[in-house]
């Protein structure tokens, strides 16, 4: 029998991590009324950005280089060239990338998982490979804490498709750290009566979490009595975690991507595409640099071309997903990526000077019109990236008229 984990531990995992799953049943959505579902997806390290944006606007645009593995989904899918927050430059400034600002922010994705994850066993799911550095996140919490990713292929399917064996450990482990949870409010709430006014809100916003990780657990027991899909899929023999292998995981953490929302176990999944120092072997050829090395190219036309090679690397696999969600159907019998909005790009607008402004942006299937490249004139300063993100999130049912900035919404270039 595996070991039990501490349980304080466990706990504090379920607090940030456990999805809040409905107590009706999961049986298929009638009719038109298939649901929406929303995939964001940032790599890290960004794009050279005259290889990424097409040199012309509007729909008779050329594919860029990088954008070339796309070409199968021209008409599904959207380009958007001059959108960012106005904010922080830097690697700090990538955790604004969903949030609009670099700390103390929720972030779009979770607002949408507020919104629709009372209908999935898992409200959100966050993903990368391996372990990033600090700086890199996606996910946050209203309370502005940053939500934890799976970085290993084996925890992603073992989380999403559980044996027997662990459900019934995941039984034991709930109902044992209902105790927990009492001692840690009675701790909190005496404590809360010692402090001063200012900690005293921080105490209430801890209270709140508490409470929330209270309901997770009722909810998460409720889904144990529920069987898990079972699929087809085999995973490798062990976890290509290691950095030079990243590529490898990212084609793996995409296929589980697209079984969660296959299955529909999730309607709302994040994936940080890692970027540091890992040595790429590309077709054949090991790559003279890093790829951190890569994306400060000093506008070496060398690197340059070496850091594209890894960008179409990356497009290739967001490619294979699409494939993936173009062949499955959803409730409404029609393909999966229809329902399915599909945000692509990156919190670092350039990587060689760390600039945040111009953020490469595209966005693919949920059943926009699409098929143009919309040039926003930043100067003009009544488009964010931020309007983008409203669009979205008032499509997926969230009552919001502003964020991070933005109050307009970018209807115009997608209804």
């Amino acid at each position: 029998m595996k070991p039990i984990p501490d349980r304080r531990a466990f706990l504090k995992g379920l607090g940030v991590s456990l999805a809040k799953p409905t107590l009706e049943s999961l049986g298929a959505a009638s009719p038109a009324t298939a649901p929406k579902r929303l995939g964001v997806i940032g790599t890290y390290l960004g794009f050279h950005q005259s290889d990424f944006f097409p040199q012309q606007s509007g729909r008779d645009y050329t594919l860029s280089p990088v954008l070339q593995p796309l070409a199968p989904f021209r008409e599904e899918m959207t380009v958007f060239s001059g959108l960012d927050h106005r904010g922080r430059n830097g690697h700090e400034g990538w955790k604004a990338w969903m949030t609009g600002k670099a700390t103390g922010s929720v972030s779009m994705d979770q607002l949408v998982a507020d919104a629709v994850g009372d209908q999935t066993r898992f409200a959100s799911l966050q993903v990368t490979c391996g372990r990033p550095p600090s700086d890199a996140r996606v996910s946050f919490t209203r309370e502005g804490v940053a939500l934890p990713m799976i970085g290993r292929p084996s925890v992603l399917y073992q989380t999403l498709f559980r044996s027997d064996s662990d459900k019934a450990r995941m039984e034991y482990l709930l109902n044992s750290n209902a105790s927990v949870l009492d001692g840690v409010l009675d701790e909190a709430k005496s404590l809360q009566r010692r402090v001063s006014s200012t900690d005293k809100r921080k105490m209430d916003e801890y209270l709140a979490s508490v409470r929330d990780v209270e309901k997770k657990l009722q909810k998460q027991r409720a889904w144990l009595n529920r069987p898990t899909p079972k699929v087809d899929y085999d995973l490798p023999e062990f976890d290509p975690v290691a950095p030079d292998l990243s590529l490898e995981c990212e084609s793996i953490m995409y296929d589980l991507m697209a079984l969660a929302l296959t299955t529909d176990s999730t309607r709302v999944l994040t994936f940080l595409v890692p970027g540091w120092s890992q040595v790429f072997d590309i077709n054949g050829r090991k790559l003279s640099a890093g790829y951190h090395g890569l994306s400060h190219h000093g506008n070496d036309p060398d690197k340059v071309a070496e850091y594209n090679s890894v960008g179409k690397e990356h497009v290739k696999r967001l490619a294979g997903f699409l494939d993936h969600l173009k062949a499955h159907k959803d409730a409404d019998g029609q393909p999966l990526l229809n329902s399915t909005s599909v945000l692509f790009g990156s919190g670092m607008g350039d990587s060689n000077t760390h600039d945040n402004s111009n953020l490469p942006t595209l966005l693919a299937g949920g059943g926009w019109r699409h098929g143009a490249h919309h040039q926003i004139d930043r100067a003009a300063g009544n488009r964010l990236l931020g309007d983008l993100y409203l669009t979205l999130m008032q499509r997926m049912g969230v009552k919001v008229n502003s964020f991070a900035g933005a109050k307009h919404n970018l209807h115009e270039a997608l209804l």
